[in-house]
């Protein structure tokens, strides 16, 4: 949210009209007073839960650079990420070598979103850079899929080079629940734009559970850094 005023005005009001359940965000502006918040040790990765949300939290923690949640009624984990680009690549490495330890400590499915500051092929990018190279490889040994699709383009800054650094990543059966991964052309404040998608719990293979009813999760994907 590039700890803008405006943007998280902006965040509430699209909450409001659109019924968001879970909100994944970066450089947050400040803590939501309704609802659940959590937050990353740096203040710099955040989740937030609406007060109608219909999601229920049996977990939670925290580190440098990320915050996670669990909901076993549902049967997954949600890890918001920020890597800021002003880390050395060792410090990079670190915060990522940190977020696979938790990972793995993660039974059922799992979505890890952010903003994470890297290119890569894999996501539209012309090109992979080292940042990218190593999510690539915790992602390959984590067993996650990208999920980005198309070209549209997150970061766009007037006179600056539009680039995706707002990456999410799920288990391959995460992902089949997955639906309608997109790009938001919305106006942010920030200059990020919104990832939107959908989880559909109705589908959920029965080996986990049998659901007694039908019932879809929007999520607001918001990834935003500093200059």
């Amino acid at each position: 949210m590039h700890r803008c005023k405006a943007a998280d005005a902006l965040l509430s009001q699209m909450v409001t009209e659109n019924g968001y359940d879970l909100i994944i965000i970066s450089e947050q502006y400040k803590k939501k007073e309704s609802g659940t918040w959590l937050e990353d040790s740096s203040s710099t990765a955040a989740i937030w839960l609406p007060p109608r949300s219909k999601i229920t939290i049996t977990g939670k923690g925290n580190n440098n650079g990320f915050v996670w949640f669990a909901s076993s009624c549902d049967l997954f984990t949600v890890i918001s990420c920020y890597l800021t680009p002003s880390d050395s690549i060792q410090e990079f490495q670190e915060k990522l070598d940190n977020i696979e330890g938790r990972a793995r400590s993660i039974e059922g499915q799992l979505i890890i979103a952010g903003d994470l500051n890297s290119k890569a092929i894999e996501w539209g990018m012309p090109n992979t850079d080292s940042r990218g190279k190593r999510i690539l490889e915790t992602a390959a040994r984590l067993g996650l899929i990208v999920l980005n699709t198309g070209n549209a383009t997150t970061f766009r800054r007037p006179g600056c080079e539009e680039t995706t650094p707002d990456i999410t990543l799920s288990t391959e059966r995460m992902a089949g629940l997955i639906n309608k991964w997109r790009v938001l052309k919305d106006y942010t404040g920030s200059d990020h734009q919104y990832i939107s998608f959908e989880v559909d719990t109705r589908t959920n293979n029965h080996q986990y559970r049998k659901y007694t009813g039908a019932r879809k999760w929007n999520v607001s994907n918001l990834h935003n850094r500093r200059p």
